[in-house]
């Protein structure tokens, strides 16, 4: 009996928590495909153009997130990947954000999004290759009707940390995120290798 009220009480657990993940959707209303490229943009206008990588303080190699000055400019492309074997991208779940290919050579590989601990305290998102990276992962949440917001969760805390904008950089802030959007990128398509470990799942 006991063992049977276990088992119940984790099926409504695992009910409870798929019932407020959902699918992530572009400005389109398509959902975001798991290995698909997005440009990624503030859903306000005024705030600038998409996210793209730029020299801030003492870099001499464009290693840290930002967003552009220019409202036109649609910033690059970035993979948008989840390790579950899904075809497409759900709230609340682990991604990976990374460029391939669009960067100078004094970047390291992967060109993958992590969180450095700078100067002052402030958390900043960069590309990987920094010693002083936080240990965590990235996540997107639903956070207007039209908008979602990028959360880091540290391995080594209990909370998740609003990405926000300072200076054009986007860091970790308190309760001040980025509203975002994503846009299909032309080249997006669902990749054989996600097709394979979602058959195979």
């Amino acid at each position: 009996m006991k063992s049977s009220l276990i088992a119940l009480f984790t099926l409504f657990a695992f009910i409870a928590s798929s019932a407020k993940a959902e699918f992530v959707v572009d400005v389109n209303g398509q959902p975001v495909i798991n290995g698909g490229t997005y440009y990624i943009q503030p859903y306000i206008w005024a705030i600038g153009g998409g996210l793209r990588v730029g020299i801030t303080g003492n870099e001499t190699c464009p290693l840290s997130v930002v967003v552009s000055p220019f409202e036109v400019d649609k910033g690059l492309s970035w993979r948008i990947s989840s390790p579950l074997k899904i075809l497409y991208v759900r709230t609340n779940s682990r991604v990976d954000f990374s460029v391939e290919g669009k960067l100078p050579n004094c970047a390291p590989s992967p060109k993958s999004w992590t969180i450095v601990e700078e100067e002052h305290g402030v958390e900043s998102v960069k590309i990987s290759g920094y010693k002083n990276t936080i240990k965590g992962v990235f996540k997107i949440q639903k956070y207007t009707q039209i908008a979602y917001k990028i959360v880091f969760c540290s391995t080594d805390g209990d909370s998740c940390g609003d990405i926000g904008l300072s200076n054009r950089r986007l860091v970790i802030t308190d309760d001040n995120p980025l509203g975002l959007v994503f846009v299909k990128a032309e080249s997006t398509e669902v990749s054989k290798q996600v097709i394979n470990n979602v058959l195979e799942a």
